[in-house]
């Protein structure tokens, strides 16, 4: 696989670790067992998934799918789909922080984190099973070297 291709790889697997803390505070933020300090940290671990490092990866993907889109390939669906993912994360990410500062119940607050989860862990499937190894099968050498040059 495409060396930036494996970068992508690598920061989907950090995600990954990060969610699976993030889903152990959630189970004691979801029953009510928590503190402040609790609820505290899971939006600061949140903050990890919608901060600068999730920008620059996403800004990336859209490097690599835009030059798939200039291909013949066949567009999967999911690829097509990607760029509207990377923009409802964004609107999620607003909606979490709008969270953090309110006063609802921490149930309505982990039901909104584990929706947040599991359309992240779809998202990365999607990527990782389709898009991916499409790029990779797809994209000349050309196209990689123009995409690594705007790479962040």
């Amino acid at each position: 696989m495409n060396v930036l291709l494996n970068e992508l790889h690598a920061y989907h697997h950090e995600a990954a670790i990060k969610i699976t803390q993030i889903k152990a505070l959630l189970g004691r933020v979801r029953h009510e067992s928590a503190g402040a300090d609790d609820c505290k940290l899971l939006f600061e671990m949140l903050e990890a998934l919608h901060g600068e490092a999730e920008r620059r990866h996403h800004a990336n993907e859209e490097f690599i799918r835009r030059a798939l889109l200039a291909t013949e390939a066949p567009i999967h669906q999911r690829v097509k789909d990607i760029e509207r993912d990377h923009l409802a994360f964004e609107r999620i990410a607003g909606q979490l922080k709008m969270l953090e500062e309110s006063t609802q119940e921490t149930r309505v607050i982990a039901d909104a984190v584990d929706d947040f989860i599991k359309k992240y862990y779809d998202h990365m499937d999607a990527e990782e099973s389709i898009f991916f190894p499409m790029a990779d099968k797809w994209l000349s050498d050309i196209q990689w070297q123009e995409i690594k040059r705007q790479w962040h």
